[in-house]
């Protein structure tokens, strides 16, 4: 038997746990349930996989009817059907899919979007724009670039802007490993004309490169921040400082007479 805890509305949104049974342990509890098609609110239904839980909701829409489980949802009619498992093993119990966050984000068109311009930036060798990316990505959010960061340090996105890389590569008839040998070839040529400046432009195109990994970007952020927090703070303290130190002190005319 499994557990589940979920706020609905007809509880005040408080927490309500409920137990999700194999068809072995609601029969030997002798529960009465009956197909999740066919269940009303508070009746027992059985899923396709064959797990017991209470059914939550009955709605009638415009156009069909929706049951909801404590493990998910799902509209009448048709072929359609409502399995236990695939909810429990994505942990998705809201939706009547069983796509995880990551994956339905994957297939939304912004994203897309913005994995396609990140891609044509690395290829360029330009700087990052996060500013972009995120207008791109969800511009309706407090700060985008953000964002769009936290979502790359999805695996998934990074398995899209990987294919994206290598298709916009194929389409140029390029190889990655011809851009690697492309940059080492450049960093060569510089050693040898002793021209320090082209050489730390082929080593910034490693850098580029090396920060499409979420950690170590995330990471340098991170230290980037606590970095100009310290600074910051010793700045308003060596202030203060001075202002003490500069400030005067008004003194009465007789005591002015006596010094």
């Amino acid at each position: 038997m499994d557990y589940i805890t979920r706020k609905f509305k007809k509880n005040n949104y408080q927490d309500v746990t409920y137990p999700v049974y194999s068809e072995e342990e609601a029969n030997n509890r002798e529960i009465k349930y009956s197909s999740w098609r066919k269940c009303r609110e508070g009746d027992f239904g059985i899923s396709d996989d064959g797990y017991i839980a209470e059914c939550i909701y009955r709605k009638q829409f415009k156009t069909n009817e929706q049951v909801t489980f404590p493990y998910g949802r799902q509209w009448l009619g048709g072929a359609r059907e409502l399995k236990y498992v695939p909810h429990r093993d994505t942990g998705q119990y809201t939706q009547v899919g069983t796509l995880t966050w990551d994956e339905q984000e994957a297939r939304k068109t912004r994203t897309k979007n913005m994995v396609k311009v990140y891609a044509e930036m690395m290829l360029n060798g330009d700087r990052i724009n996060w500013e972009l990316l995120g207008k791109i990505y969800r511009k309706d959010q407090e700060r985008p670039d953000l964002t769009a960061k936290r979502l790359f340090k999805q695996e998934r996105i990074q398995k899209m802007l990987d294919d994206e890389i290598q298709k916009a590569l194929k389409d140029r008839n390029i190889s990655q490993g011809d851009v690697l040998d492309m940059i080492i070839d450049g960093i060569d040529i510089a050693k040898e004309n002793k021209d320090a400046s082209n050489m730390l432009r082929g080593a910034e195109q490693f850098v580029r490169i090396m920060d499409m990994l979420p950690k170590k970007s995330m990471q340098t952020d991170t230290v980037q921040i606590d970095m100009t927090s310290t600074i910051l703070d010793k700045i308003a303290k060596e202030e203060k400082k001075s202002l003490k130190m500069s400030q005067k002190k008004e003194l009465p005319y007789e005591e002015l007479k006596e010094a």
